[in-house]
């Protein structure tokens, strides 16, 4: 009997959002758990338009409580960080309400602003489904030595305070599908979980990918997003999110605060690629202002032609004038180098895929 795969989508004031994600990742899951919160947009709405879509898939629930995570105040942000675990107002217990839904053997959280590479997830999604322990093959046992390798490089980086130069572009691309080998194999004996990863980015005409320059205040995202917060794993292996504060998102200088949610299970991740690309950016309140960083500074936005041209050394130099902490940067320049391709290829698939069905909703005027 085939495993299940689940997605687990929150919702809150994403109304714009919901159709494009679900579009881009129902055909990868056999389930999709909805839940929203305090939506005061047509979220609902548009949640309900696609449960009627997908009938057989999408199942929605309304969590009643509020909610004191992202962009709360300073005496919002001193209450919730006292809360105990499993108070209701925290969002990490929201996140534990979703997780409760799920009735398949496997989950994996889905973003409302991301709208997901159909193929890429798909193509796992399916490796997951068919998930039969794997045998140890050469390519397993070289995958293991280059992991502890790239774990090394993980060490020595975050022990000296900065990126140590360990991986070369050309022994990625030797060494990579041995590591997906060993992540494949690990996975297969409930001993890892795959960690999904995306790239943020601004819509105009084109899809603009983040270089992480800031303006008057305003600072834009780094390039990527995705550093082990969004996993496949198994839903019989106790996972529960706990309430997580991050230093980098609550400075001293700070208006809002946040109090977020980290993912517990302690297995090792496996980061195995690309899967979405992030349109926080575009929400209201933020676009008027990325857009007008993008007039003022043409390199804080860039085409996908002229991003892959960039070094990661100048992607992160780049970078300084948002938030992206030394662990992510230690993370990314894995993550980015072994699937720099892969991505590519992906956000060029559903560039077209986008352009076809516009031009199907124009034909249909």
């Amino acid at each position: 009997m085939m495993n299940k795969v689940a997605g687990i989508l929150r919702v809150k004031n994403d109304g714009m959002f919901i159709e494009r994600c679900i579009e881009s990742c129902i055909d990868a899951l056999d389930e999709l758990i909805v839940v929203y919160n305090d939506c005061t947009d047509n979220s609902v709405a548009e949640i309900d338009k696609m449960v009627a879509r997908y009938p057989n898939k999408i199942k929605r629930y309304e969590y009643p409580h509020r909610i004191l995570g992202m962009n709360i105040t300073r005496e919002e942000y001193e209450v919730a960080k006292n809360l105990p675990e499993g108070h209701l107002s925290l969002i990490s217990t929201y996140n534990n309400f979703a997780l409760g839904k799920v009735t398949c053997d496997y989950a994996v959280k889905i973003d409302a602003d991301q709208i997901y590479f159909t193929e890429q997830l798909k193509k796992w999604c399916d490796f997951v489904r068919e998930c039969k322990p794997q045998k140890k093959t050469l390519g397993v046992i070289i995958g293991k030595i280059f992991s502890k390798y790239i774990s090394g490089y993980w060490i020595l980086s975050t022990k000296y305070g900065k990126i140590v130069h360990l991986l070369p572009t050309w022994l990625l691309r030797i060494f990579y599908p041995a590591y997906i080998s060993y992540a494949k194999y690990l996975f297969s004996y409930d001993k890892a979980m795959l960690g999904l990863s995306g790239i943020n980015v601004l819509e105009t005409d084109e899809t603009l990918i983040s270089a992480g320059h800031s303006l008057d205040g305003f600072k834009s995202l780094p390039s990527f997003n995705g550093c082990g917060d969004t996993v496949i794993f198994k839903m019989n292996c106790n996972p529960r999110f706990e309430k997580f504060i991050i230093p980098e998102y609550n400075p001293p200088y700070t208006k809002m605060y946040s109090v977020v949610e980290a993912f517990h299970l302690p297995l090792k991740i496996m980061y195995i690629g690309y899967f979405w690309k992030h349109l926080s950016i575009m929400r209201p309140g933020l676009v008027d202002k990325a857009l007008a960083l993008h007039q003022a500074d043409d390199g804080a936005y860039l085409p996908s032609c002229k991003f892959k041209k960039i070094g990661y050394s100048k992607i992160v130099k780049q970078a300084s004038g948002c938030i992206f902490p030394l662990d992510q940067k230690i993370l990314f320049q894995f993550v980015y180098k072994a699937n720099k391709r892969q991505l590519f290829d992906s956000l060029e698939k559903l560039a077209l895929r986008e352009r076809r069905k516009n031009q199907e909703h124009s034909d249909l005027l």
